[in-house]
């Protein structure tokens, strides 16, 4: 049995039509398989949990975005079931850092004919006094997570979905965020050691590449067990910034003085004042949190990973 988690709302409606389209196929029609459509942030979460604890399905492939693929790996409670992704969110960078290639039916066909999976090593953070959390993609603090809390709140993002041109938003709002930014003073202990770093605006870790729609902010980053990359930009003038940023699509922003780029197996930032921070496209605000690459490998149906 496979199990379907989509998300309606992925992509304007685009994760929707994907599943319709799967439908369609004589490959969907010919599998032994049910599905479920998500109602509400943290759903697909809760099936995931609910699928996974009762029974043993052949695969969970999920259809939508970077925030449903997160949903769907923290509710995941039995390692051994395999699970896949089919892309129809506006981002789509799981898909980009996994080599995810082709229609969503040719994507089908390499998740149900794969008789080999993929390791996956996503990582682990604990912000404040809350439980222990998983990201998928990506986690960032300051500068980054800003812009990501002014997309999702913005009124342009559906509208340049809708176009297909879902990065413009990003854009925008880096344009927006930079006007009234404030680099942050934080204490980041890396390696053991431990540096208080002042005009920092923003730290980022990832596994994989890929955040924001495509910008390749760690482009030496690989899927591996162990070692997380973490990007730190300091003593930066705001000019500066927006020509790093456009530098990032194409992984270049590593050859400015001003970004630091190290590995780790974990790391804890702590600030006296409330961080913006992002996690797989998602925000909040912490004031210390702890990150870590998780042990247990995920594994993954239909990837194309080097």
């Amino acid at each position: 049995m496979h199990i379907f988690i989509i998300n309606p709302r992925a992509g304007n409606g685009r994760a929707k039509r994907t599943f319709s389209k799967i439908t369609k196929s004589e490959l969907y029609q010919n599998l032994k398989s049910t599905y479920y459509f998500t109602r509400y942030p943290g759903h697909a979460e809760e099936i995931a949990k609910h699928v996974s604890e009762d029974s043993e399905p052949e695969a969970i492939i999920v259809i939508g975005g970077d925030g449903t693929i997160h949903e769907v790996l923290n509710g995941l409670e039995n390692s051994s079931v395999p699970v896949a992704f089919i892309p129809g969110g506006s981002g789509n960078d799981f898909a980009r850092g996994c080599n995810i290639k082709g229609s969503p039916v040719e994507v089908l066909h390499d998740i149900i004919k794969s008789k080999k999976d993929s390791p996956y090593w996503i990582g682990n953070y604990k912000q404040d006094d809350m439980p222990v959390r998983k990201f998928v993609n990506s986690i960032g603090f300051g500068f980054d997570a800003q812009i990501a809390d002014t997309v999702n709140k913005s009124f342009y993002k559906n509208i340049f979905n809708r176009l297909g041109i879902g990065t413009f938003s990003y854009v925008i709002a880096l344009i927006q965020v930079l006007i009234h930014f404030k680099p942050m003073t934080i204490v980041v202990d890396i390696n053991q050691q431990k540096r208080k770093i002042t005009n920092c605006w923003m730290v980022t870790t990832g596994n994989h590449p890929y955040y924001g729609g495509g910008m390749k902010i760690m482009p030496n980053a690989k899927i591996q067990p162990n070692i997380l990359p973490i990007l730190i930009i300091q003593d930066i003038s705001k000019w500066k910034v927006l020509s790093l940023f456009i530098t990032v699509f194409i992984g270049k922003h590593q050859m400015f003085k001003e970004v630091e780029i190290l590995e780790t197996t974990g790391f804890t930032i702590v600030s006296d004042q409330e961080l913006f921070y992002q996690v797989d496209g998602q925000t909040d605000t912490c004031r210390t949190c702890i990150v870590s690459k998780q042990e247990e490998v995920v594994k993954l149906k239909g990837t194309n990973i080097r």
